[in-house]
């Protein structure tokens, strides 16, 4: 990648995390593509405390030099500790409220040019030299900062992050007629101005206003792809706090000057073009493709980035031991798992009783024991491996890794595609149902194709969940894994044309760029 050619002016930008790991993954990448942009570019990054470490990490992931390195300032902010792995949802709702002042008091201190110490690391940062940010970059679910850099620096930019596909900030954001809910605030407030909240909490009027019945209607989707309103976050919703939900949809419409996506138009045509013509045409904001927001490289298949060594030793010794494309991936990435014992009980039998080796992880905050039994039998078995983390994108790229059971999370889908795996979802909530009904349009397309199978009788048991996966597992092992994977193959190829040089994402990542340097 090419430095792009920018005034050779001092920059200055500053990035507010939020306490989940699929977020700060992709933000990382965000910081060192605009870093490897701009030779002249410091990017100063406040996260908790705790996570510090973590996205030290990641950053290295996005093939960055010592010189890049230099010019990211990562400073651990709040007093947090590490999470109660029974307790981790909560450990993250409670470090957001933690956050919200911790990150003032650091901006006041940068922009009056004090001395900010890591509270992890210890380290000193001195900006006595440094000018404060000309722009600052919001997770979307980092909204208490937003409002008070306008107040105290009503000239700095603020440029929001949403971590997902336009088709999903559309349902969320967009208008009502995208299925949205742009100005929800304002239509909150309308009930009680109109006496009509019969004694309901703010939050009460705001849930049931944001909370429509599964009718069977199919939701707004600019690509024709076909996803019922009962299909969308039913599965053990998770319900974040109104004040942040909302805060967030008013960063992303009325503070922001600009907006990020972690998509590009090669995977979503029409939806990307209908935000882009809602946001730029009719709220007077940019919005940018940034990509995949994963490392992407030429060939899917590649070293493993971590050490093969000491805790997962075992995870690449159980892969080397298996044959190419064999090996499943059972994760729900960082907070999602199944409420329910028997579903997973009966997907680990399922795959024992059709000799496919898999390996899963204990790591998500939702976490639900398997139980001693179950573990033991998986483990007597030889087929399965359970581990408390997984590495989850060196698995991915490893040659034996055939099929990944995934939430459908936006890293997790774009990660699959970067490593040309077979995705078979389980969405839970947000995105991921989304994700899910466009990835089996695009997947399915071709010779012999069928019609989604919806719309049937769905039996909660056991023994309907295990035929389904059966049915699955076969599937993957035959002609139609294989026709599936040449049409994944097609549109790994299509994505990674548009993340190269001269492609939308780079152009986009020039063009965030001038805006935040002040150039345009």
């Amino acid at each position: 990648m090419s430095t792009t050619p920018s005034s050779k002016k001092p920059k200055h930008f500053l990035l507010a995390t939020f306490p989940a790991l699929g977020h700060i993954r992709a933000e990382a990448g965000i910081v060192c593509e605009l870093v490897k942009l701009d030779a002249h570019l410091l990017f100063t990054i406040l996260i908790p405390k705790p996570l510090a470490p973590i996205i030290t990490q990641e950053l290295e992931q996005w093939s960055v030099t010592d010189e890049h390195l230099a010019r990211i300032r990562i400073i651990g902010i709040g007093k947090s500790g590490k999470p109660d792995p029974d307790k981790a949802f909560e450990w993250m709702l409670e470090v957001v409220k933690e956050e919200a002042t911790d990150l003032r008091e650091a901006y006041q201190t940068i922009i009056e040019r004090g001395s900010l110490t890591c509270t992890m690391t210890g380290t000193v940062f001195d900006y006595q030299r440094i000018a404060p940010p000309s722009t600052v970059f919001f997770d979307m679910f980092a909204p208490e900062l937003a409002p008070y850099v306008k107040e105290t620096t009503p000239k700095v930019k603020i440029i929001n992050i949403w971590v997902t596909t336009s088709a999903f900030i559309l349902s969320v954001h967009g208008k009502e007629e995208h299925g949205g809910l742009y100005g929800w605030d304002i239509r909150t407030k309308a009930v009680f101005e109109r006496g009509e909240d019969g004694g309901r909490t703010f939050d009460e009027v705001a849930r049931s206003i944001g909370t429509k019945p599964n009718t069977g209607r199919l939701l707004p989707n600019a690509d024709g792809v076909r996803l019922f309103d009962y299909e969308a976050g039913t599965n053990g919703a998770v319900l974040l706090p109104i004040s942040l939900l909302m805060g967030a949809l008013f960063q992303a419409t009325r503070l922001a000057d600009a907006s990020i996506t972690a998509t590009t138009s090669v995977f979503e045509p029409a939806s990307s073009k209908l935000l882009q013509d809602w946001y730029e045409g009719e709220l007077g904001k940019k919005v940018f493709n940034f990509g995949p927001l994963v490392p992407f490289s030429a060939a899917p298949y590649k070293a493993p980035t971590l050490a093969a060594q000491g805790p997962f030793q075992p995870i690449f010794e159980f892969l080397d031991s298996h044959p190419p494309k064999s090996v499943m991936l059972v994760s729900f990435g960082s907070i999602f798992f199944p409420s329910q014992a028997w579903q997973l009980e009966a997907i680990f039998k399922t795959l024992m009783e059709t000799h496919m080796p898999f390996i899963t992880s204990r790591a998500p905050a939702l976490y639900q024991p398997l139980g001693p039994e179950l573990e033991k039998t998986i483990k007597d078995s030889g087929l399965g491996l359970i581990v408390d983390y997984v590495p989850q994108r060196d698995i991915l790229t490893h040659p034996s890794l055939g099929s990944f059971l995934s939430h459908g999370g936006n890293n997790s889908m774009f990660e699959s595609i970067a490593a040309g795996v077979l995705n078979i979802f389980w969405p839970f909530d947000a995105d991921q149902p989304i994700h899910a009904a466009y990835m089996a349009d695009v997947i399915r397309t071709g010779e012999a194709a069928q019609p989604p199978a919806r719309g049937g009788k769905i039996e909660g048991s056991p023994a309907a969940l295990t035929a389904e996966f059966k049915q699955i597992i076969s599937e993957i092992k035959g002609d139609v894994g294989e026709r599936k994977r040449k049409n994944l193959m097609a549109l790994r190829q299509q994505t990674f044309n548009a993340l190269k040089e001269g492609g939308e994402v780079q152009k986009d990542m020039r063009a965030c760029l001038h805006l935040a340097s002040g150039e345009v």
